[in-house]
């Protein structure tokens, strides 16, 4: 009786051992495979059983077709723009999602690992096949077709006639969004349908100055007025071009101006005319001269009108249109005249002339009573060199002016601001450097004798250049 108990024990236990090598053997069968698990499947194609390779090799028999046949209809309005696939190279991301599905049931230790591989056989599993395109291709595309689409708003604009304003309202524009437009693409093409419609992403685009902007401009808050000489003609033909390329600019708050930018070069071509201009403190022939009269009248009305200064030079010498530490000098692509709207509204610039006048008015909002005054002060004058030379076919006792010398200044000029009677701002504006230049004088070293000194007489010297001791 013991025998057999003992017997029916170890039939039990070899049953056991049998089951849990047979067991065993199963689960490191199933934990050591080199394929996909069964269940598994990609964008519903079942590749369980499959190695990586055959699994890549039928996604692609199954969706080639889709990808070849894929065609994309971008519509704006009543315009449309067909793609293919092929055009942005539409595709899909095969080895990530074979990835994906290679590794369920191979995370974890190996009980959970069975756990997953079993519930694969009762659940099946679905992996998303994401879709791949090239953005720079689809990008390119996107810009062909806002050529087509974009259009730039227009501003509002005014002008004056017979001393009113006019104004022109502005005009807005749409635009292809062109980021959020490939958003909406990559999100439809996750859907993979063969063909779709995909309406494109459009903005508005308001222009900068409006009829509401310009509304605001009312009163004149600045001005200034320069005299020239109509008989220098030439001149005279360079200050009205100069004019009139600044005449009718709009600066919205903190908008920058630009004398040489707006203005533009000086040239023979663009109807600039040789006339005297200042280098170097001694004046020349150059293309444009006349034009500083031009920068400085605009300079006056500037300070005038309390706007900030931002880059200005005075001459060499003193101007003979504007008083000392009142002149702005420029010359294209070396000094500019530049100032900033520092106003909280806009500002419209008139300039002309009227007859042997130059004329530049500042228009704008005028918020209070205020008054602005322009003051210059004499900070120190420097006598001019002077230099004497001989000369022995000039008589003793006369001279003359071989070249004639200015004194220098230095001036400081201040922009004062009344209200009510009374200062409530006093600021520098600029501290202003004349350089004196030297004055040559001959004298005459000839000595002759009272007959002599008639005949020379009746030969004369330009009695202008000569000065009797």
């Amino acid at each position: 009786m013991e025998d057999k108990k003992q017997e029916v024990k170890g039939g039990i236990l070899i049953v056991f051992l049998v089951f849990l090598v047979t067991t065993t053997g199963i689960m490191l069968f199933m934990l050591s495979g080199d394929t996909i698990y069964r269940g598994v499947r990609i964008e519903n194609v079942d590749v369980g059983s499959l190695t990586k390779n055959e699994a890549r090799s039928l996604l692609k028999e199954k969706l080639q077709n889709a990808i070849d046949e894929k065609k994309i209809e971008l519509k704006y309005n009543d315009e449309s723009w067909v793609i293919s696939g092929i055009d942005i190279e539409y595709g899909y991301d095969y080895d990530g999602a074979i990835k994906r599905a290679y590794e369920l049931g191979r995370e974890g230790n190996p009980f959970k690992r069975i756990e997953k591989i079993i519930g694969l056989y009762k659940n099946k599993e679905d992996v998303d096949l994401e879709t791949t395109y090239n953005n720079e291709k689809l990008s390119n595309i996107l810009i062909h077709i806002e050529k087509n689409i974009n259009k730039d708003p227009v501003d509002a604009s005014m002008h004056r006639e017979k001393g009113q304003f006019i104004i022109v309202g502005e005009k807005l524009a749409f635009q292809l969004d062109r980021e959020e437009t490939e958003k909406v693409i990559n999100d439809k093409l996750k859907e993979n349908s063969n063909n779709m419609v995909i309406p494109l992403v459009i903005k508005t685009v308001n222009p900068r100055i409006t009829k509401e902007d310009l509304g605001q401009i009312k009163d004149l808050i600045g001005y200034y007025v320069t005299r020239f000489n109509r008989g220098k003609v030439q001149r005279s033909s360079n200050i009205k071009r100069a004019g009139i390329s600044i005449n009718g600019i709009i600066l919205m708050p903190n908008d920058e101006f630009s004398f040489n930018d707006s203005v533009g070069p000086r040239t023979i071509e663009r109807g600039y005319k040789p006339a005297p201009v200042i280098l170097n403190g001694e004046l020349i022939e150059g293309i444009g001269g006349g034009i500083c009269q031009v920068s400085s009248t605009l300079y006056n009305a500037v300070l005038m009108s309390g706007l900030e200064i931002i880059e200005r030079y005075n001459h060499s010498i003193p101007s003979t249109y504007v008083g000392k530490g009142r002149d702005a000098t420029v010359s294209y692509g070396v000094l500019d005249f530049k100032f900033r709207n520092n106003l909280a509204y806009p500002i419209y610039i008139e300039s002309y002339t009227s007859r042997n006048q130059m004329i530049v008015r500042i228009y704008g909002k005028k918020t209070d009573n205020s008054i602005t005054k322009i003051k210059t002060h004499l900070d120190e004058i420097q006598n001019m060199p002077v230099e004497t030379k001989y000369d022995n076919n000039l008589i003793q006792g006369t001279e003359k002016i071989e070249k004639k010398g200015r004194n220098g200044y230095k001036i400081s000029t201040y922009r004062i601001i009344y209200k009510d009677g009374k200062i409530i701002k006093n600021e520098r504006i600029s501290k202003d450097y004349y350089r004196p230049s030297k004055q040559i004088i001959i004298k005459g070293t000839k000595v002759v004798s009272n007959e002599e000194h008639k005949e020379v007489d009746n030969e004369g010297v330009d009695p202008e250049q000569t000065i009797q001791n």
